[in-house]
């Protein structure tokens, strides 16, 4: 309890750095009336568990808001994060009318109190059911910051944990990181699936920060995984903000014990969607570098097919765009290529396979009329199991769009030279 102290008075001497984020504050010295101009609501997300590295409840956001909550009267709502998201803990923080005419110094006390409490209560939430789902974290903590009245002038969520979800809607186990925010934003919309968040700022703590076994995001999918979320806030109604100061926890033995949580795979870097500018960038001076190193995708608002068919719906439309990319291999006459057909659909049949096969030669076969090498072409199929595949899309919607397409990418890196080793 010491310690909390310790730390907790030190944050109470930066509370001023929330007051600018809230808007609150009392002013005028100590008097209490200005309090009523200023009662903040804060729900705190506490997804302590195994896969993740905790982030510390004396991180400056975490004890500034509190103590802010604490001073002005507000409301502290504390939820467990893990499988089963549930309200742990649902604090009026206010006080009886007779006693906020105490002296300036026993308010500030009694505040630090009740927010040390609180805060002593967060350090002991810990997972209880395996794997972990955000979504329905933010939907419980939205739906505890719209059961109050409109006496609450802010309404704010504090959400310490990684963001990798492994159920629910935003399961990262589905290849959620190879989908683009709005696709995953329209998927939602389509299921009415997008948590209330109107009015309500979302503060993110600790977002990435995985721990072993969870193989840890490179900084373009930290990036990416950031973007999805805060498309999804934005989306809801919300506000993002993502925390630059982050204090994790230091203490090592604080996932033992945990219910497991499933290892989310790391796919391969999200295909880019192409863009025929990006061809016409100055030659790089290593000769044996192309535009394709990064896989690039020519997905279904480009190159559309009929139906369970390897036959452009829109044939003219096709070829104009495919183009630029027969020029570039022409003028780069040492570019091996590589194309990668993929279908919608979870399940991959012999059927789908062989179409998705198809589209990526047809693609070939157009490229090759258009002047390309063919030598320099490998066309492989591999139906919906290609890495970037968002399961569970279905066959309709946005999502499922995303998942017909043809990515290319230079023949001679990693990536492709295992793709052709196991296709």
């Amino acid at each position: 309890m010491k310690n909390r102290m310790s730390k907790i008075t030190f944050a109470a001497m930066a509370a001023v750095l929330v007051l600018g984020m809230t808007g609150c504050g009392k002013q005028g010295g100590d008097t209490v009336s200005s309090a009523e101009a200023c009662k903040p609501a804060v729900a705190y997300m506490i997804a302590r568990t195994a896969n993740a590295k905790p982030a510390d409840s004396s991180a400056p956001l975490v004890q500034d808001t509190m103590i802010n909550c604490a001073n002005n009267y507000g409301y502290s709502y504390i939820v467990r994060v893990d499988g089963e998201p549930e309200l742990v803990s649902a604090e009026n923080l206010d006080i009886d009318e007779q006693f906020k005419n105490a002296s300036g110094e026993r308010l500030k006390r009694d505040a630090l109190n009740r927010a040390t409490n609180l805060l002593n209560v967060m350090d002991e939430v810990s997972a209880v059911y395996p794997e972990v789902d955000y979504m329905e974290g933010l939907r419980c903590a939205a739906a505890s910051l719209h059961s109050l009245d409109d006496s609450y002038t802010s309404r704010s969520i504090i959400c310490c944990g990684t963001g990798l979800g492994t159920r629910g809607y935003m399961d990262f186990q589905n290849n959620l990181l190879s989908a683009e925010p709005d696709v995953i934003v329209e998927m939602l919309k389509e299921r009415e699936a997008l948590p209330d968040l109107e009015g309500i700022i979302v503060y993110w703590l600790g977002m990435g920060q995985v721990a072993a076994p969870q193989e840890k995001l490179t900084p373009k999918q930290s990036k990416n995984l950031e973007s999805i979320w805060k498309a999804v806030i934005e989306a809801s109604g919300g506000e993002f903000v993502p925390n630059e100061y982050i204090t994790v926890s230091t203490d090592k033995n604080s996932a033992e014990g945990l219910p497991s949580v499933s290892i989310v795979e790391i796919p391969s870097e999200i295909p880019m969607a192409f863009e025929p500018e990006a061809l016409e960038a100055p030659v790089k001076q290593d000769a044996s570098a192309s535009a394709f190193e990064e896989p690039v995708s020519l997905d279904e608002s480009q190159v559309e097919f009929v139906g369970n068919q390897s036959v452009y719906l829109h044939p003219e439309n096709a070829v104009e765009t495919i183009r630029p990319i027969a020029e570039y291999l022409i003028e780069h006459d040492t570019v091996p290529l590589l194309l990668i057909g993929s279908t919608a659909g979870d399940i991959t049949s012999e059927s789908d396979l062989q179409l998705s096969k198809d589209r990526a030669e047809m693609v070939k076969n157009t490229l090759v009329t258009l002047g390309a090498d063919a030598s320099r072409i490998t066309a492989i199929g591999m139906g919906s199991d290609d890495p970037w595949h968002v399961y569970n899309a279905g066959y309709d919607g946005t999502a499922a769009s995303g998942n017909r397409k043809v990515v290319l990418i230079d023949a001679r890196t990693e990536l492709a030279m295992k793709l052709m080793n196991e296709n």
